[in-house]
């Protein structure tokens, strides 16, 4: 009776510490898709937006809700632990497309400077195109994103590395109110990301890598300002992940 429950006991813990370490391992992963999920394109425009000939230049600004990085008995330095908002450059060109549709192309470019002993080294591409024959529009885009952070997230003192991989595709559409010489539209999207992270330990080079597929629903308002000025709030929701708003401001002008 004494060896079963000491056969018993051993299992118990040798199950517990199993689920223990999965759980950690969830942890982590949990962090990687999130910062993830922050690196990668949301449109942050309307479909449609841009007629050919059209180029908007402009700066978006993503906010950086609050993320827990606790991982089993530590706590890791996260995004929101540095700042609330990073900026991202963005550059979109209206392209010639069919009678009664709008096709654009675009880039995102973030350089590797040093904030707060966070960098990051980012680049994105998107296309889409919209059906745009009237006031009510629906678009198709794709994106890719490619980048390489370093912060402090294991130890204040070293500078971990996350390298960020995703492509996506989201259908969108929005209805267009004329206001004076502008307008307001008001548009929605419903997208897929497949999330590439790998997120190495500079202290003893453990590698953590998380590979996922996350849905996200997307809620915008586009202000177009004497055609000329155009400034979108965006509010994204990857569900049971992430909710974070994302807000632009650019200057669109004709080639």
């Amino acid at each position: 009776m004494t060896r079963t429950r000491a056969a018993l006991s051993l299992l118990l813990v040798a199950l517990a510490g199993s689920a223990r370490a999965q759980t950690m391992l969830d942890q982590q992963q949990r962090l990687i898709d999130i910062h993830d999920l922050l690196l990668d394109l949301p449109p942050v425009e309307a479909p449609g937006g841009l007629r050919a000939g059209q180029v908007s230049l402009g700066i978006e600004i993503i906010g950086i809700p609050p993320i827990d990085g606790s991982t089993g008995s530590k706590k890791q330095i996260t995004a929101s632990d540095r700042t609330p908002l990073f900026p991202r450059p963005r550059l979109a060109v209206g392209l010639p497309a069919p009678e009664g549709f709008r096709a654009f192309a675009g880039l995102a470019y973030i350089p590797p400077f040093r904030i707060r002993e966070v960098s990051t080294h980012y680049g994105a591409a998107e296309a889409g195109i919209a059906y745009a024959p009237g006031a009510l529009v629906a678009g198709l885009r794709a994106h890719a994103v490619y980048a390489w952070s370093e912060s402090p997230v294991t130890d204040p003192n070293t500078r971990d590395t996350l390298r960020t991989f995703a492509v996506g595709a989201d259908v969108s559409s929005g209805y267009r109110f004329m206001i004076g010489p502008g307008s307001v539209t008001p548009y929605g999207s419903v997208g897929v990301s497949q999330l590439g992270g790998r997120f190495r330990v500079t202290s003893d080079g453990v590698v953590l890598t998380s590979d996922d597929t996350a849905l996200t629903l997307l809620a915008g308002l586009r202000l177009l300002l004497t055609e000329r000025w155009e400034a979108v709030a965006e509010l994204e929701v990857v569900p049971a992940r992430l909710v974070h708003p994302s807000f632009r401001i650019a200057y669109v002008l004709a080639l």
